[in-house]
């Protein structure tokens, strides 16, 4: 399953704030459901326990990706999940790690 790759890589760029709220939760599940690939909330919060038991790097997470899928698809789950509580993209390092990592520009995220 494609999903379960990238519920993994939003869960590591939005804990790099000290937190994985419920809200970017469910904005996450929410897209991935929509843009990636149907997901249950069940496979959904096994990945996410998965996630929180692992010890890999955003990189390891980012490698992971299936190369068949959209980057900028993904960047923007990342960003919509990691801006819906509230935090300013800017300051998530992660979030600005996976850009360059697919050579895109952060600021075509944040407008």
């Amino acid at each position: 399953m494609n999903s379960e790759k990238i519920i993994k890589l939003v869960a590591c760029v939005c804990a790099q704030d000290g937190i994985v709220s419920q809200v970017e939760l469910e904005t996450a599940l929410k897209l991935i459901d929509k843009e990636i690939e149907k997901t249950s909330k069940k496979v959904f919060y096994s990945q996410i326990e998965k996630f929180f038991d692992e010890d890999l790097s955003l990189e390891e997470y980012l490698l992971a990706v299936p190369k068949n899928l959209n980057p900028d698809t993904i960047l923007n789950i990342c960003y919509q999940s990691a801006i819906s509580d509230g935090l300013e993209i800017r300051e998530n390092l992660a979030f600005d790690k996976a850009c360059k990592f697919w050579d895109k520009d952060i600021n075509n995220f944040s407008k």
